[in-house]
C-alpha cells in the first residue's frame, strides 16, 4: 500500500471528490475544507479545470519542477500557497505511472456536485444547488446524452438541444426537458416527496411506478408526496418561493387548487361559486389575506370547519 503524506492525501481526496468517488464522510470533509478558507474554492476549481482540460502530458518521476510548472500553467499562473503539496502530488501521480491523462479519462466518469454551489455543465447548462443538494452528472454527458440525477433542491437553467434532451433522474421519476428554467426539490430516499416549479419553457415529468406523466409549462407547480402517489398540479404560479400568484379571469376552482398547494391547506367552495372568474395578483401574502381578497371579489363568506376552509355564497 502506498503511504500518502498529509499534503498528498489532501490532493488525492480532492481528486476523489471531483471524480464523484468520495463517500459521504469524505464529501462532508471537503465541504468543510471549502468553507474554512476563501481561497480553497478557487484551488478546487483550478484542480477541476485541470482534470477536465488536460489532454496530454508527459513527465518523468524525476522531473519535479516540470510537473509543477505544468500544473501551475494550467491554473492560469495562480500563486498557490501550498506549492509543496502540489509538487508532491504531481510527482506521486507520475511516479505511479498514471499521469494526468489517466485522471482526464477518469473525469469522464460520473461527476458529483454538492450544494451550496452553482454547477456549470459542459453543455452550458447551469444548476444552482441549495445546501446539501447532490447532483450526479452521468458519464458521457454532452457527448452521448445529457443525463443527471438529483437529490435535494436545485434551480436548472437548461441549454436547448433538441437532439439530446436533458434528463433528470429522481429515483423512479424522470424529468425530460428540451430547454427551460425550473426548480426541482426532491427529498432523499426512493419515495421522497417531489416539488417542481417551471419558470419558462416546458418539461415532462414521469413516474414509472404509477405510470403517471404530465407536461408542465411556465407558471405550473407540481407536487407529489411520494412515488406511486398521483401528481398534484397547479397553475398561475409566477414564483413559488415568493408566493407570487397571478390570476387573470381564472375560474375560482383553479384559484383554490393553487392556494391549496402554495399554502398547504384544504379550501373548498359552494358549487355556485366555482366558475366565477378571478383576476388578481398576490406576492408574499398570507393565506388569510389571499382568501379574504378572493371572498370579497366573489361576494362570499369564509367559514372554517376543522382543517377545511369553505367559501360560502353570501346570502342577501
Amino acid at each position: 500500500m502506498t503511504k500518502l503524506y498529509a499534503d498528498e492525501a489532501l490532493y488525492a481526496l480532492l481528486c476523489k471528490y471531483l471524480l464523484g468517488e468520495a463517500d459521504k464522510a469524505e464529501r462532508q470533509w471537503v465541504d468543510d475544507w471549502l468553507r474554512s478558507d476563501p481561497e480553497h474554492p478557487g484551488l478546487l476549481s483550478a484542480l477541476e479545470k485541470l482534470l477536465q482540460d488536460q489532454p496530454h502530458i508527459v513527465v518523468t518521476p524525476a522531473d519535479t519542477e516540470r510537473a509543477w510548472q505544468s500544473l501551475n500553467a494550467r491554473m492560469g499562473g495562480r500563486t498557490v500557497k501550498w506549492r509543496k503539496w502540489w509538487m508532491a502530488a504531481a510527482v506521486i501521480l507520475f511516479a505511479a505511472g498514471t499521469g494526468l491523462l489517466w485522471l482526464t479519462t477518469r473525469s469522464g466518469r460520473t461527476q458529483r456536485f454538492t450544494g451550496p454551489v452553482v454547477a456549470q455543465l459542459t453543455d452550458g447548462t447551469t444548476v444552482q444547488l441549495e445546501d446539501k443538494a447532490q447532483l450526479l452528472v452521468q458519464a458521457g454527458f454532452g457527448r452521448r446524452q445529457r443525463e443527471v440525477s438529483l437529490e435535494g433542491k436545485a434551480i436548472f437553467n437548461v441549454t436547448p438541444d433538441a437532439a439530446h434532451p436533458f434528463i433528470i433522474k429522481l429515483g423512479e421519476r424522470t424529468i425530460k426537458v428540451l430547454g427551460t428554467r425550473f426548480m426541482v426539490d426532491v427529498a432523499a430516499g426512493k419515495r421522497g416527496a417531489l416539488r417542481i416549479h417551471v419558470d419558462t419553457g416546458q418539461i415532462m415529468v414521469t413516474d414509472r411506478n404509477s405510470k403517471d406523466s404530465v407536461v408542465l409549462s411556465a407558471g405550473m407547480l407540481l407536487e407529489q408526496q411520494g412515488e406511486e402517489v398521483p401528481f398534484r398540479i397547479a397553475a398561475h404560479v409566477a414564483d413559488a418561493s415568493a408566493r407570487q400568484l397571478v390570476f387573470s379571469d381564472v375560474p375560482l376552482s383553479e384559484v383554490l387548487q393553487t392556494i391549496e398547494m402554495i399554502y398547504h391547506m384544504h379550501v373548498t367552495a359552494d358549487a355556485a361559486l366555482l366558475q366565477l372568474p378571478v383576476t388578481a395578483t398576490f406576492t408574499g401574502e398570507t393565506a388569510e389575506n389571499v382568501l379574504a381578497s378572493i371572498a370579497f371579489m366573489t361576494n362570499a363568506e369564509i367559514e372554517k370547519k376543522d382543517t377545511v376552509v369553505i367559501l360560502k355564497k353570501h346570502e342577501e
